[in-house]
């Protein structure tokens, strides 16, 4: 494994642009960078997820063992931030048009390519003479259960869109007070699933995404503070990174320490690329294709895994399944593109994406 994640690094060096010597990448959260950064992200949870069907253990395994074991749930941590980010600049662009959309061309959208992705894990399963109970079923189509597939991510998307919504109808264009409701409804929702009793992975993140919409509200200030000059910058980069081994030490203590990392990681990146452009073909399509990539990658996992190939050959494993889940998120993603054509048509002023 450690071979595939020295891979991964090299692929996510190619094509860096370094910025020089007092200045900065003004374009360090554009959507090209942004989609970068999750093309690379994509691919660790890609080998996470794979590590699941294999067998870990020989010394080729140790360096990347303990990056996983380092990094845990922090892998998800952009896919968050940055769909938070990107809601609060729709909102702030197009209004309140946006919003009422949001329940429709945000949550309905989505939930309807998971509904279809989890009919394939379905299929599967029936094909392969497997059952669930049908509660299981049923609450697999909202992430809050699994039929074998990937599940939580979608789950806690799902109720974050309909935060916003609630949260901005409230607010209507107050939109601090809006990115503050969707701040306290969303840690209500995180403290919901701890009664519930689900599992950390489930939650422990979840206050990136409103951490995102505030990025979005304080950014420019944040700017030109960090932005003045080298001095400035490095200053912010040393205090967050002593803030992301502090807390990095206390995650354990609970959700709050977890999140908070969490945010710490996360500055980490922003500032990185403030000094590291990232200009990578490849990354910006594995981060066009997120949705599709992470939901179906465990279906050709099964399969090989069913065939033994797994257990053999678990390098040629995971090549394969990487291969094929390319593959079939494109063709996902196309016909995905025409069923949404057909659903989700508006008029342009109102349908632009963020």
């Amino acid at each position: 494994m450690t071979v595939y994640l020295f891979f991964t690094f090299i692929i996510g060096l190619m094509g860096m642009q370094p910025a020089k010597n007092g200045e900065f990448h003004k374009t360090y959260i554009s959507r090209n960078q942004s989609t970068s950064v999750n093309g690379l992200f994509t691919l660790f949870v890609f080998l996470t997820h794979a590590t699941n069907y294999i067998k870990l253990g020989s010394v080729y395994d140790s360096t990347y063992n303990s990056f996983k074991i380092h990094l845990l749930q922090l892998i998800v941590v952009p896919f968050l931030f940055y769909s938070g980010y990107g809601v609060m600049e729709s909102i702030r662009k197009k209004g309140m048009d946006y919003v009422k959309q949001v329940p429709k061309n945000r949550f309905l959208k989505v939930l309807t390519h998971f509904v279809i992705a989890v009919s394939f894990y379905l299929i599967y399963n029936i094909c392969c003479g497997k059952s669930f109970p049908l509660s299981q079923i049923l609450l697999s189509f909202i992430g809050y259960s699994s039929i074998g597939n990937s599940s939580w991510y979608i789950f806690a998307v799902l109720g974050l869109y309909l935060i916003v919504f609630v949260s901005f109808m409230l607010a209507r264009k107050n939109h601090f007070l809006g990115a503050i409701l969707a701040t306290l409804l969303s840690i209500a929702f995180i403290y919901m699933q701890i009664r519930l009793k689900r599992p950390g992975y489930c939650y422990n993140t979840t206050i990136l995404f409103p951490a995102g919409m505030l990025f979005s509200l304080l950014r420019k200030p944040i700017e030109k503070i960090v932005m003045k000059n080298d001095i400035f910058y490095f200053c912010t980069l040393g205090i967050t990174f002593i803030g992301y081994i502090f807390f990095f030490l206390k995650r354990a203590n609970g959700v709050e320490f977890y999140s908070i990392w969490g945010m710490f990681f996360m500055g980490l990146i922003l500032l990185v690329n403030m000094k590291i452009q990232m200009c990578n073909g490849l990354l910006e399509f594995l981060g066009s294709h997120v949705f599709s990539i992470y939901i179906l990658q465990r279906l050709p996992m099964m399969i090989f895994q069913k065939i033994g190939l797994a257990q053999s050959h678990r390098y040629i494993f995971i090549a394969a399944s990487f291969f094929v889940t390319l593959a079939i998120a494109v063709v996902f993603d196309a016909a995905m593109d025409k069923l949404d054509s057909k659903l989700f048509v508006r008029k342009k002023k109102v349908i632009e994406n963020t």
